[in-house]
């Protein structure tokens, strides 16, 4: 039976962004447009200021891009040459940079794009099943991707801090962008996340909490709660999205005689 995407009528998703127990600033940025369909989670560094400031442009760089009808990886791509720009420009913002994690949607469809090791997972309420979709642009996602550690190794890594590519970096060459395309499925949570949430909470655990969690309220509350409770070492920022909701498309009518008929005569 097909199925077609409905207005999104209700709220489809939350977002929070927290100093954490130990920084003393927040360098993060979060945006949930839901009537767009984008969705972000920045995540800065460079100091307070200039870690802010990251983010900041990545936000608002990224979201006029969208607007103007750019494509996700191009608005990525800027938001990089913007912060590079400022840099030039304000020395006291020279080793500013931030990772990025995005996701904008059409329809059922939906990108996402990644700089750093701001994560994207997939969550399915009806399996209970928790999927990560991003790799971490970090020596350790590296040393995974070249079979050296295995997940569990990696979160342990003591350079699993050390980016390999942000938003900002510094030379000639472009970051390497992280990019993905899929359908919605029905039923189906996005959860964008900065390492101070997923640094925090292993996947074990965030799978169990949004098991556990009946509505995106509930599920971003918990998480949040139990990141604080973890000790929260780095800032902490989330976005949780859910799909939109799918209705029935209407089956073909079927053909009915008139009534009241006649016989025909042959």
């Amino acid at each position: 039976m097909s199925r077609v995407p409905t207005e999104p009528y209700e709220r489809r998703s939350v977002g929070a962004s927290e100093t954490g127990r130990v920084r003393e600033n927040n360098q993060d940025a979060i945006l949930a447009d839901d009537a767009r369909g984008l969705w972000l989670v920045a995540d800065g560094m460079g100091g307070h200021a200039g870690g802010a400031r990251a983010s900041e442009i990545a936000r608002e760089t990224i979201s006029r891009c969208h607007r103007d009808g750019i494509s996700l990886r191009e608005a990525v791509l800027e938001a990089h040459n913007v912060i590079r720009a400022e840099q030039a420009n304000r020395p006291e913002f020279g080793d500013m940079g931030t990772t990025i994690v995005a996701v904008a949607e059409v329809e059922r469809d939906y990108e996402i794009c990644w700089v750093g090791d701001s994560r994207a997972y997939r969550f399915s309420p009806r399996m209970g099943v928790l999927e990560l979709l991003t790799r971490d642009h970090n020596v350790a996602g590296m040393l995974v991707a070249a079979g050296a550690l295995s997940p569990d190794e990696a979160a342990r890594h003591p350079q699993r801090h050390v980016l390999t590519d942000c938003l900002g970096l510094t030379g000639e060459h472009e970051p390497r962008i992280g990019s993905l395309q899929d359908q919605w499925k029905n039923g189906e949570w996005l959860l964008l996340c900065s390492d101070g949430l997923s640094g925090e909470l292993t996947d074990r655990e965030i799978e169990r909490i949004l098991k556990t969690s009946s509505t995106l309220e509930d599920a971003g509350k918990t998480l949040l709660d139990r990141t604080l409770e973890a000790g929260a070492h780095d800032n902490v920022s989330m976005v949780l999205v859910a799909g939109p909701q799918m209705a029935e498309s209407p089956s073909p009518r079927a053909f009915r005689w008139p009534w009241p008929f006649r016989r025909r005569s042959l």
